[in-house]
């Protein structure tokens, strides 16, 4: 063990979990926080308004360890969740988990003995996403594996010149595979937005100005996830214009790591990678929105999906990604063909297979998904 290790082998570390309508999977994470190997930790469980007996249970769990902590509050969303419960926060380092989800026990132990060794503001692991068949199926599921390559960065360009790879690992959109500095946080004045998928605009802040930040390949957090509720679910209206908001969100971020570029002659080979990286981004995006449409949920006549689509392949956008999007894999080369094209139908074909894939072989449809890249 380090020195610096040993001399801060008593930090308080806060994990900050939002509670509603998990009954069944709540103690569950409870558990799995307050059996860590890392026993000097504060647990804040946040009861958003949740109609069961969640508030309930949180109050029991904080009566038998004197290590959590329960806020109750009307129902805002988990943003407010969180950001209520970091104002409180007393630890030096900060996890975010959702309470429907479970951890590895030796987590914190590791997450925080990396931040310390390497005075890190960021630590990121892998983690595994859980998909179960159904509740009454619960042993019956599949697990995928989203594994970073080990490194550590002291230093912003050091890091941005490689943070492709690890948008590409899927590492910066979800907050709950990180231990953060608190102290980081607030001097940055980082806290969740109250808006679609409030994770991500969160997570990219965090790391626009990072300098100090660590990758393991260890994988810790588990992700769960049932069939039913996965991408087959549901038809979202406005998925759309949100993919936009968090394309303009990556640009503007590369454009803040002097990496963006209009024009692919003039591109370094740095440029050139974050280049990449966000045009198959957008299109794999552009492809859901799309596929969105064939969803057996989708309200809308053939001719307004044919309109919706039609203006979808008109952005800008579009021609920009085509350009600097450089697929590694084939069925990817293909089925950017029919958005080059501009094709309509054959957009809207490739979907229709999509929802087919999606519907009955899920795991297929997940596996291709990770290796997209």
């Amino acid at each position: 063990m380090s020195n610096s290790i040993k001399n801060n082998i008593d930090d308080l570390i806060t994990v900050v979990m939002p509670v509603y309508k998990v009954e069944k999977y709540l103690q569950r994470a409870i558990d799995s926080v307050t059996n860590q190997t890392y026993k000097n930790l504060e647990l804040i469980l946040v009861d958003d308004g949740s109609p069961d007996k969640c508030g309930i249970l949180c109050d029991e769990a904080a009566k038998k360890d004197a290590r959590i902590k329960v806020i109750h509050q009307k129902n805002s969303g988990a943003p407010i969740a969180r950001n209520n419960a970091l104002d409180i926060a007393k630890g030096i380092y900060v996890c975010f988990f959702d309470s429907d989800d479970y951890v590895e026990k030796n987590m914190l132990k590791f997450l925080h003995n990396m931040c310390v060794e390497h005075d890190l503001d960021l630590a990121v692991s892998g983690f595994f996403i859980d998909t179960y068949e159904d509740d009454a199926n619960a042993e019956k599921f599949f697990t995928l594996d989203y594994i970073p390559q080990d490194n550590i960065y002291k230093s912003k360009e050091s890091f941005r010149k490689d943070a492709y790879m690890y948008f590409d690992k899927n590492m910066f959109y979800p907050p709950w595979n990180k231990m953060y500095k608190k102290s980081y946080l607030d001097k940055n004045s980082l806290r969740f937005t109250n808006t679609y998928r409030d994770d991500f605009p969160f997570v990219i802040d965090s790391i626009r100005n990072i300098e100090k930040i660590g990758f393991t390949s260890k994988q810790f957090y588990h992700f769960q996830r049932a069939r039913k509720e996965s991408e087959t679910a549901k038809y979202i209206p406005n998925l759309y214009d949100k993919r936009q908001e968090e394309h303009e969100i990556m640009l503007d971020l590369l454009k803040t790591w002097d990496l963006y570029a209009d024009v692919k002659a003039n591109a370094d080979k740095n440029k050139l990678n974050a280049m990449d990286m966000v045009s198959r981004r957008y299109l794999d995006r552009i492809i859901e929105c799309i596929e969105n449409f064939t969803n057996e949920k989708c309200t809308l006549s053939n001719s307004e999906i044919k309109n919706e689509v039609k203006k979808i392949l008109a952005c800008s956008y579009i021609d920009e990604s085509i350009t600097f999007a450089r697929p590694k894999r084939m069925y990817l080369k293909l089925m950017y063909i029919p958005i080059k094209l501009k094709n309509v139908t054959l957009c809207l074909l490739q979907s229709k297979f999509i929802t087919f894939i999606k519907k009955h072989f899920l795991f297929i449809f997940n596996k291709l998904k990770v290796a997209r890249a």
